[in-house]
C-alpha cells in the first residue's frame, strides 16, 4: 500500500505539555529529542470532521479495507480521548487530544499572523499550557520493523508543523489530582486521637528533654593567708598576768 500524508488545521484547541522553545526528550526516552505540543479538542469542535476524514484518508491509502480497524485501535490512532488515561491530567476530562511532535522546530505565530515569535522567553509566554491556540499538523503512517524487516509496531502519527497563539485562557498544569474517593475517611481517628491528647493534657507528646551538659566549674578564689610575724616579733601578751600565751 501507499504512505500518504494529509495536513490538517485545528481551529481553537487548548495547548498542553508545550515543548516549543526547545526539543525535550519524548515518552520512549533516550536522546530522542523533539518538539512537541497536545491539542485538546471538545467533540463538538469543527476541526474534528476534517481530522477524522484526513485519519481515514491516510489510513486507507496505508491499509486499505483494513482502515476502520486501524484507527478503531487505540494505540495507532493519534485522535484520542481524554477520559480513557489512566489519571485524567487537568482539562483532559471529557475532551479528545493529538499530541504531535517533530525534529525541527515548528513555525510560531502571533495572534496577528504576520507576526513570527522566535524569542525564547515570548515563546513561554505565549504558549502556555491552557492556552488556545490554533495549529498545522501533518498526519502520516509509519512502520517499525525489526532486524529480519517484520513490522513490529504500525500506526498513524502526527507531526508538529506551525502553532498560532489564538487567546488567553485559565492555565492548567497538566499533572494529574486526585479524586475525592481516593482518599479514605480518617474522621474517627482524628476524633480518638484529639480525645486521647485532651485526657494526655492536649497536645502531641513532647519529646524527652535533653540534660544540660554540665560544664566544669570556675575555681573558687582562696583568701590570702596571714602574714607569718617577722623573726623577734613578741607574742601576743595575755590579757591578765602579762606572760606570754600558751600554745
Amino acid at each position: 500500500m501507499a504512505k500518504k500524508t494529509e495536513r490538517v488545521f485545528i481551529r481553537g484547541a487548548r495547548l498542553s505539555f508545550p515543548a516549543l522553545d526547545e526539543p525535550r526528550a519524548t515518552m520512549a526516552g533516550g536522546n530522542d529529542l523533539k518538539y512537541q505540543a497536545t491539542f485538546l479538542l471538545e467533540p463538538s469542535n469543527p476541526s474534528l470532521q476534517q481530522v477524522r476524514a484526513a485519519l481515514m484518508s491516510v489510513a486507507s491509502a496505508m491499509w486499505g479495507d483494513r482502515a476502520a480497524a486501524v484507527l478503531q485501535n487505540p494505540d495507532k490512532n493519534p485522535l484520542k480521548s481524554g477520559d480513557a488515561k489512566e489519571r485524567v491530567p487537568e482539562g483532559y476530562a471529557g475532551m479528545l487530544y493529538i499530541a504531535a511532535r517533530s525534529k525541527n522546530a515548528p513555525e510560531l505565530r502571533d495572534a496577528n499572523p504576520h507576526v513570527l515569535i522566535t524569542d525564547p522567553r515570548q515563546i513561554r509566554e505565549k504558549f502556555v499550557a491552557g492556552y488556545k491556540v490554533n495549529a498545522f499538523v501533518d498526519l502520516y503512517p509509519y512502520e517499525v520493523k525489526d532486524a529480519r524487516g517484520v513490522t513490529i509496531k504500525s500506526g498513524i502519527a502526527a507531526g508538529l508543523v506551525a502553532v498560532q497563539f489564538c487567546a488567553y485562557a485559565d492555565t492548567f498544569s497538566g499533572v494529574s489530582k486526585p479524586a475525592e474517593s481516593d482518599f479514605p475517611d480518617c474522621s474517627a481517628e482524628a476524633e480518638q486521637s484529639g480525645a486521647m491528647g485532651g485526657a494526655m493534657g492536649g497536645g502531641y507528646p513532647q519529646a524527652p528533654q535533653q540534660p544540660a551538659p554540665a560544664y566544669p566549674q570556675a575555681p573558687q578564689q582562696l583568701q590570702p593567708l596571714p602574714p607569718m610575724p617577722a623573726p623577734g616579733y613578741p607574742y601576743p601578751q595575755g590579757g591578765s598576768g602579762g606572760d606570754p600565751m600558751p600554745f
